[in-house]
């Protein structure tokens, strides 16, 4: 059986491994927290007593698995350091400043949102996925994917155009 389930989860991660990285790394804004993150949730998975075959979707549910790592994250760090402190260890972790204040400024203005918004606009645009499969991944209906789409990329404008 830990055969199986090994070869079926190094083809997942063969097909996905990049976009499971991109999507923790969206999240988290740091190279080695969401590769630790992946593994972690990989590993979890893999030495786990969970019988692959009886979960619908597998790669539905290492997405979930990942999100909920990533707010596990979050939740330890939030009281840890100050936002501030955060964006300066970020450009010192890679000497790239331009790449990391964007990408807080990004973080910033995604965290003015309802997370489930914020959710599907980092899906559909780090990793280029349709609603169809946000919708699998997410639980919820495609239209419901779009209307969050769609919700969150206005209030988006709203606030860099203000």
């Amino acid at each position: 059986m830990q055969e199986t389930k090994l070869k079926l989860l190094e083809r997942i991660v063969d097909r996905r491994q990049d976009s499971l990285y991109r999507f923790a790394y969206f999240r988290t804004g740091s190279q080695a927290d969401a590769e630790d993150i992946v593994q972690d949730v990989l590993l979890r998975l893999f030495h786990s007593d969970c019988n692959l075959d009886r979960i619908d979707d597998v790669e539905r549910y290492l997405w979930r698995a990942i999100a909920n790592r990533c707010c596990d994250y979050h939740r330890h760090r939030r009281n840890a350091t100050l936002p501030t402190e955060r964006a300066a260890a970020l450009a010192d972790d890679s000497g790239d400043q331009e790449l990391r204040e964007e990408y807080e400024r990004i973080a910033g203005l995604l965290a003015t949102l309802p997370e489930e918004q914020a959710e599907v606009i980092r899906l559909k645009t780090s990793d280029s996925l349709t609603f169809a499969r946000i919708a699998e991944l997410t639980g919820s209906t495609e239209a419901t994917v779009k209307s969050r789409f769609r919700y969150g990329i206005g209030k988006l404008r709203k606030l860099i155009n203000h």
